[in-house]
């Protein structure tokens, strides 16, 4: 019987994790679809000139600092990952592009 509980606990948690794994995906999934708006609407310049100002620094590119970028900044403003937050992601975007233009001026 104990045997049984714990093959039950186990397929709980598998399921579990499994369900976890996939919410993380399509969470991952929107935030980049948002990234590829706010790039397209800023003509974000292909290459990878911002993955240490967007992104941790571990990203491929700017469309990959900015997917990171648009995931932290949802959290940070407590938004969900939909349509009705582009215009305050894309307003908090150009304020920070245009600090990091300013401290390259400088």
């Amino acid at each position: 019987m104990k045997q049984l509980n714990t093959q039950k606990m186990n397929r709980d948690d598998i399921e579990h994790s499994l369900r976890v794994t996939a919410t993380h995906q399509s969470q991952r999934r929107l935030e980049r679809r948002l990234a590829e708006s706010l790039a397209s609407a800023t003509s974000l310049a292909s290459g990878c000139a911002l993955v240490m100002w967007l992104g941790d620094g571990q990203e491929n590119s700017n469309l990959d600092a900015l997917t990171t970028w648009v995931g932290r900044t949802l959290q940070q403003l407590g938004l969900d990952a939909n349509r009705q937050a582009i215009p305050r992601l894309l307003a908090e975007l150009e304020r920070t592009l245009w600090a990091w233009e300013d401290q390259a001026w400088q």
